[in-house]
């Protein structure tokens, strides 16, 4: 077994792991998110859902920090890397440290730099990922910063049901993939478009729904799939319809083809499920290693 599957599978145990820790956001401060690739992705999913609750949020990305030394009004920096190396992230909660701003690391290893850095850490060690892409780790993290219920059986179900529908899908026919949402939709679309892209290296899209129509909608065809992240809204739903016209179309929404009700993004860490599998499923099909893309390393140092 490949270990991005293995730690795609183990989902609903990492999430019940997970809902042990909780973090506390104050509607009075003022909170950035600093984070790269797929943590930037997740801190993004994680900032729109938290300002539905009252939280004010920012994301920034380790590299715009590091490079114009550009920090914002904030109470609290909260910089995510899973291995705690990434050059970036390091750099910006050293820079945010040394404005000021009080710092907060989230990371998957013990004893890593960013720990070093930062005011204080959360370290999920039990999310450890062997494989150089982010699966397992995000969804748990994600399900961290905005939790509000538990979901670790709608877990179990959501990824039962993805294998299956997954199942019957010629993947081998699709060479253009398209991930679409609003908000916090949007975050999780564009880590959907990442994972196909660095397991599969398919052509990838990511856009808001309506959006799509406006312009980027000339490249579909027959061998285009799209994933649509739904707020189960009338226009998601037509739009579904439209474009079913060229290709295959998926959403995942209230009575979607993974039923999956939108609850104000709570629901984001289920909905990222789906476009693991279908990634992990789709380079297997091209006879891909998705453990160990070329050309990747699980940091990035500078």
């Amino acid at each position: 077994m490949n270990y991005t599957y293995s730690e795609i599978k183990h989902i609903p145990e990492l999430l019940k792991k997970i809902e042990d820790y909780s973090f506390e956001f104050n509607k009075d401060k003022r909170y950035i998110f600093v984070g790269c690739g797929s943590s930037f992705n997740l801190s993004l999913t994680a900032s729109f859902v938290l300002e539905k609750f009252g939280i004010k949020t920012k994301v920034l990305t380790g590299g715009k920090v590091m490079t114009f030394n550009y920090v914002p009004d904030a109470d609290v920096g909260i910089f995510i890397s899973r291995t705690g190396e990434s050059t970036e992230t390091v750099k910006a909660a050293e820079i945010f440290k040394e404005k000021g701003v009080y710092t907060i690391g989230i990371t998957c290893e013990k004893e890593t730099t960013l720990e070093k850095v930062c005011d204080e850490t959360f370290v999920f060690d039990f999310l450890h990922e062997e494989s150089i892409v982010m699966t397992g780790s995000f969804v748990s993290i994600l399900h961290f910063l905005v939790k509000r219920y538990s979901i670790v059986e709608k877990a179990s179900k959501i990824l039962e049901e993805s294998e299956k529908f997954i199942e019957n899908l010629d993947l081998k026919k699709y060479n253009h993939f398209i991930f679409l949402g609003f908000d916090e939709e949007y975050g999780i679309s564009k880590e959907g478009a990442l994972k196909m892209q660095e397991m599969a290296k398919q052509f990838v899209e990511y856009h808001e729904p309506l959006e799509y129509r406006h312009g980027p909608v000339s490249r579909i065809s027959e061998h285009s799939l799209v994933v649509i992240n739904s707020k189960d809204t009338e226009n998601e739903y037509m739009l579904k319809k439209d474009l079913e016209k060229y290709t295959k179309v998926i959403l995942l929404g209230r009575n979607g083809d993974i039923d999956i009700e939108y609850d104000n993004g709570l629901e984001t860490p289920l909905k990222m499920i789906f476009s693991q599998v279908l990634s992990f499923k789709k380079a297997i099909v091209e006879g891909l290693n998705p453990d160990r893309p070329e050309k990747l390393s699980k940091s990035v140092i500078i």
